[in-house]
């Protein structure tokens, strides 16, 4: 069965300024963003020991929104000085001492609630226990992808486009999500109920490519055929309504499952950076097709592909493979039955 898959959410860029910093009081908002009631104190007081089939996708993604939201204020303050930037492969690629101060803090709460799960995050090697272990994962095992600031230039510049970004896993299924931009005070998330924007339902917005908005970071430095790379990215150009370059990858794919974007499209994503917004766009009715340069679409651990299209219907998906150059790789409405 061929990877198309649906899903519900996003988040429209904000023209909020570093002078506006502090997220609204949450007292004029649903304690728990999703289709229950349920107080999110009660999340302190439920553990799962075993990490595996205990937990439901909708207390998961209570606990991804614990831990997004905890984070919160720390972030928000320091979001108003950054402090040093440090550089991992080039200077296209920035890391903060927030960004490895945040997920120790997600971490910890996370493991808090689901202590024998596992993590996967941006600013650590591996798959890790609660001790810090490096473990493969089983079926029944939870993995978390943690992305403790997605949009680390824009965090680093003072340019407010950054998130937050939290999936729960099992068994190659993403099952729970949580974009959070703290600053903003607004909260996505996906569980097996749907797609919610600070609590409301979200869904994709179809229409065809001259009437939409495609985001994309391709083509990136690192692409090894610049010259292709720069006539596909016209081509994308001239044929989409307007295409945006945000700085978010996890941000985009919320934007397409709100339906404020047609579609995204990256090469060379990380798993932190896309899981959470899968779930979204899956939930909100879209179509998430993930690749290799070469070779079949994924069928499942999605998020595990380093290329990817998301999109609102099958066209404006099929369009952006050819973009990435896998044209061979086009899925057709019978492909589409797992859709969410």
């Amino acid at each position: 069965m061929p990877v198309a898959i649906t899903a519900r959410a996003g988040i429209s860029p904000s023209d909020s300024t570093r002078h506006h910093l502090r997220p609204p009081s949450h007292k004029n908002m649903p304690a728990r963003l999703g289709p229950t009631e349920a107080s999110a104190g009660a999340l302190t007081e439920r553990t799962w020991e075993d990490g595996g089939m205990s937990e439901t996708a909708a207390e998961l993604a209570d606990l991804a929104e614990e831990a997004a939201r905890n984070v919160g204020p720390y972030l928000t303050d320091a979001f108003l000085d950054p402090g040093r930037i440090d550089l991992k492969l080039d200077f296209h690629d920035v890391v903060t001492v927030h960004d490895k101060e945040s997920q120790r803090r997600l971490c910890a709460t996370l493991f808090s609630g689901a202590p024998g799960s596992l993590i996967r995050g941006e600013e650590e090697d591996g798959l890790l226990d609660r001790d810090g272990r490096a473990r493969t994962a089983t079926d029944d095992d939870v993995v978390w992808y943690v992305d403790p600031i997605d949009g680390t230039s824009n965090f680093a510049t003072g340019f407010d486009h950054w998130c937050v970004s939290i999936a729960a896993a099992r068994g190659g299924e993403l099952i729970a999500a949580v974009i959070y931009q703290p600053t903003l005070g607004i909260l996505y998330r996906a569980d097996d109920s749907g797609a919610f924007r600070n609590g409301q339902r979200l869904a994709v917005r179809r229409a065809p490519l001259n009437e939409g908005v495609v985001a994309t970071e391709f083509p990136s430095p690192r692409v090894p055929d610049k010259q292709q790379a720069a006539a596909d990215f016209t081509r994308l150009v001239g044929t989409a309504r307007s295409t945006r370059r945000c700085g978010s990858t996890a941000l985009a794919l919320a934007e397409v499952a709100a339906g404020h974007f047609l579609a995204t499209f990256n090469r060379g994503t990380h798993p932190w950076d896309v899981a959470a917004g899968i779930l979204l766009v899956q939930r909100a009715g879209g179509f998430y097709l993930g690749c290799d340069d070469d070779g079949p679409l994924y069928r499942r651990n999605l998020a595990l592909a380093p290329n990817f299209a998301a999109a609102a219907t099958l066209d404006a998906a099929n369009f952006c493979l050819d973009v990435l150059g896998r044209p061979d790789l086009h899925a057709g409405e019978g492909e589409s039955a797992n859709r969410a």
